[in-house]
């Protein structure tokens, strides 16, 4: 027997924003100044609930907390990891059994290499047409 979901009302995609429909874009992107999209390439931050292929959705103007993950320039490449605060320092916790902490300078955190923080992750549970191989 199947129960009912309390899911609310389904929107159709082929309706426009505004009264009767959803502005995914707004809803995912407020600020779109200081967003950004990327896609994850590798299998690391599963247990995060980001999946090879994702995109992110990275908003600069999102004040960082411990438990976040974030992406962070790092010697000319970019790092996507989960943040933690220990005291006073914020570190960047290692992705493979092996790897270190990255302690990020708190006191020059803007310069640190802090590129903004993932706000959303979307991926597919579904092949699409277009994704089938």
């Amino acid at each position: 027997m199947l129960a009912a979901l309390p899911l609310g009302q389904p929107i159709p995609c082929s309706v426009n924003a505004g009264a009767e429909g959803l502005d995914l874009h707004a809803a995912l992107v407020p600020d779109p100044i200081c967003s950004f999209y990327m896609r994850v390439s590798g299998h690391g931050l599963r247990s995060h609930g980001i999946h090879d292929g994702d995109l992110l959705v990275i908003d600069r103007s999102i004040e960082p907390r411990s438990g976040d993950v974030a992406i962070v320039a790092h010697q000319g490449k970019f790092l996507l990891r989960p943040l933690r605060r220990q005291g006073e320092q914020w570190l960047l916790e290692p992705q493979r059994p092996g790897e270190g902490v990255i302690v990020l300078d708190l006191e020059s955190f803007d310069r640190s290499g802090l590129f903004g923080v993932v706000a959303h992750a979307v991926h597919h549970l579904a092949r699409s047409p277009s994704r089938r191989r």
